[in-house]
């Protein structure tokens, strides 16, 4: 099996994830010119007629372990996530000790919240440690799990491994900003949070600069832009106690925040179709002008929700916490649950 590159959007994880699957494979008996043909189908994004031709050939070389594979990846191209697990499944029982193979079908999982991402991640890893896609997977897998610290440490070898890859940069990034929200509910020193942060900010400023051309780069700056503003206002030490919820006050002085309006965050179709669901946390800047002024998302869902939580979290109508009938900018988590029955 020749080198490829495979660019996919994870519908799960924080928000689009390209993930690129490179190996050497064994190739089974496969005539050149079929071979040929997929391939440059394949790699030209011609999927459709891809998919037609890679049919054909699981019927007449059903034993022919390349064929499935290209079969698992025209399939995830395509966003047909069931068939591309079936078709990688297929392939792994051909080419079962096959790198390419084994960390094509955990990512397969990965995007339809399958548990066994992460084995078969590990599978790859035995035989090949330095597969920084697969170092990914099980990152996110443990991300996903709640243990930031394992996803923080699987994202930072895999940019050891593959420094251009941007979306173990992300990975990272998210892996600090969701410890520090475990952070954000207990005294801290000033440079505890604004450490996480400002490491963080420096993941996503990788990010940004390795996928210049992504259609949601404006979402992505402002994520980035929240990082850096967050990392400055928890520099303060008087910002180091828990973070406090802005709608209540028994201090006289002080006029709590009033929320006037919270518009509801839409569902995706993407999200129905993999049955996401779950809270997003954000913490937001609720500025003394009364606008949001930034919002950074402390845990991300993908599927499109994080996105519809930002622009519904953009249009809360709220009046600013007063002390002694001054305005003052205060921060607070706020969240977005989305269950889909």
């Amino acid at each position: 099996m020749k080198q490829i590159i495979l660019f996919r959007f994870s519908v799960l994880i924080s928000i689009s994830i390209a993930i690129a699957f490179a190996g050497q494979a064994q190739v089974v008996s496969n005539p050149q010119t079929d071979h040929d043909l997929y391939t440059g189908l394949y790699q030209k994004g011609e999927y459709d007629k891809a998919l037609i031709v890679l049919k054909r050939l699981t019927k007449e070389k059903a034993s022919d372990g390349d064929v499935w594979y290209y079969l698992g990846l025209t399939d995830l191209q395509l966003r047909k996530e069931g068939d591309a697990v079936k078709a990688l499944e297929k392939a792994r029982t051909l080419l079962p000790r096959n790198t390419a193979v084994l960390t094509a079908l955990a990512f397969a999982y990965l995007n339809n919240n399958d548990k066994h991402a992460e084995r078969i991640a590990e599978e790859a890893l035995e035989i090949e440690p330095k597969i920084a896609q697969a170092q990914y997977i099980v990152g996110a897998s443990s991300l996903r799990r709640g243990l930031y610290d394992a996803a923080y440490e699987r994202a930072k070898q895999a940019v050891e491994i593959e420094p251009k890859f941007a979306d173990g940069y992300r990975l990272k990034a998210q892996a600090l900003i969701a410890r520090f929200a475990q952070l954000s509910i207990t005294v801290n020193k000033p440079e505890s949070r604004r450490d996480l942060l400002r490491e963080a900010a420096g993941d996503m400023e990788r990010f940004l600069n390795l996928t210049p051309s992504r259609p949601d780069t404006e979402f992505y700056k402002e994520y980035f832009e929240a990082i850096k503003f967050f990392g400055e206002y928890y520099t303060s030490p008087e910002n180091q106690k828990p973070i406090p919820d802005e709608t209540v006050s028994s201090d006289p002085r002080v006029t709590p925040l009033k929320i006037i309006s919270k518009p509801r965050a839409a569902y995706t179709d993407e999200a129905r179709i993999h049955n996401v669901q779950g809270i997003v946390h954000l913490l937001i800047g609720f500025s003394e002008d009364g606008t949001i002024k930034h919002i950074l998302i402390l845990n991300a869902l993908g599927a499109g929700l994080d996105q519809n939580v930002v622009a519904a979290a953009k249009q809360i109508r709220f009046e600013p916490k007063k002390i002694d009938g001054k305005p003052v900018s205060v921060a607070m988590m706020f969240q977005y649950g989305f269950n889909i029955y």
